[in-house]
């Protein structure tokens, strides 16, 4: 299993925000992440939100005019006042058997849960049998263009996958052909 790369901050059934390490990178926006959970089941979330906020709520960052060497060498305490956070959707889990449901799971990911990337078996395993699309295109996540993570999640899946989302737009052909615009 890959490193693990954030850890929960909060957390509901329906998705969580997970506050990345410093020393690594956030996950893309429409990439699939995991959540091992210690009641036996992981859950699978889709990246819907990426953050970089200053640490204290009520001191915001500032432009310095310096380019990120000159920054690195003269600020270096600027990583220390930064943190990223990201939101997924959650889309899936895995029972304790290991057999992947396309619906909500049971429970939340726990408050500081491991979250790790989604491996390329994730991916496999969750593309098929397409159900997720339909609980992003009836549920999105009001504050996130779900168009726009429709096309995230179909080019990370490295295949275009647009029979599936057709039967799901069937009755929008502008939609359809807009999001496939966009993978291609």
């Amino acid at each position: 299993m890959p490193e693990k790369i954030a850890e929960v901050i909060e957390s509901s059934t329906r998705q969580f925000v997970a506050e990345v390490y410093r020393e690594t990178d956030p996950p893309a926006f429409g990439t699939w992440v995991r959540v091992p959970h210690d009641r036996g089941i992981t859950l699978f979330g889709l990246v819907s939100h990426v953050e970089i906020r200053s640490l204290e709520p009520n001191r915001q960052a500032r432009a310095l005019g310096k380019t990120l060497e000159e920054l690195r060498r003269e600020y270096p305490q600027i990583p220390d006042l930064l943190t990223t956070t990201f939101r997924a959707q959650v889309i899936a889990y895995a029972d304790a058997d290991g057999q992947v449901r396309q619906t909500l799971p049971p429970h939340p990911a726990g408050v500081h849960d491991f979250v790790f990337p989604g491996t390329p078996d994730d991916v496999e395993q969750l593309g098929r049998p397409f159900d997720f699309l339909r609980t992003l295109v009836s549920s999105p996540d009001p504050s996130v263009p779900v168009d726009d993570l429709l096309v995230a999640v179909l080019s990370n899946l490295h295949t275009a996958h647009g029979r599936a989302l057709s039967r799901l737009l069937d009755d929008d052909h502008e939609r359809l052909q807009s999001i496939l615009r966009r993978i291609g």
